[in-house]
């Protein structure tokens, strides 16, 4: 199901991308719009996805939750008549993703132990933006199951530069001999 849903909210993200042709402002701008959408309307999103109301209801509900007449409005309209509203959260990810792609951004995040002061983010950016040969967008988390070091991840890499992580490879490579 989950699967589904995925692919299901990567289509509806592409042709709501659509709206934007090829100009990277307008792309920015509907995602924008989208995500102002959505957060108008978090507070009636359980009953927008209640099975139980009929999808008028439903209309007339978030359209005074969001009166605006934009292309995200318009959007969220077709999903909420589909049925598909569900898919709202998902959808706002796979634009994110379809926006990144088209400005040449990755979205990496770092997990670190402690919190990283300024320098060491400046550093860890300029090397990684090297790495990667690429604009980023840094994510830092914390994660009280490292002791020291950080654990990067973009997309399906993952980099271990933790302790945990350097004593496994220490491991491997005394092991091996």
């Amino acid at each position: 199901m989950k699967a589904n849903m995925s692919v299901l909210a990567q289509r509806y993200a592409k042709a709501y991308d659509l709206v934007a042709k090829s100009d990277n402002a307008a792309a920015q701008k509907n995602y924008e719009l989208f995500k102002k959408a959505l957060s108008s309307l978090k507070p009636v999103e359980e009953y927008i996805n209640n099975p139980t109301i009929s999808p008028s209801v439903k209309l007339e509900v978030a359209s005074k939750a969001y009166d605006k007449a934009d292309s995200a409005a318009a959007f969220v309209k077709l999903l909420i008549s589909s049925g598909r509203y569900y898919l709202a959260g998902e959808i706002a990810k796979e634009l994110q993703n379809l926006l990144d792609a088209r400005l040449g951004i990755k979205r990496v995040t770092v997990f670190s132990a402690g919190e990283l002061d300024e320098s060491a983010k400046r550093g860890l950016s300029e090397s990684l933006s090297q790495y990667f040969n690429s604009a980023l967008a840094l994510d830092y988390k914390l994660d009280a199951s490292l002791l020291s070091g950080v654990v990067i991840r973009c997309g399906d890499l993952r980099i271990d530069a933790s302790a945990e992580g350097r004593l496994k490879q220490m491991t491997k490579i005394l092991t091996e001999r």
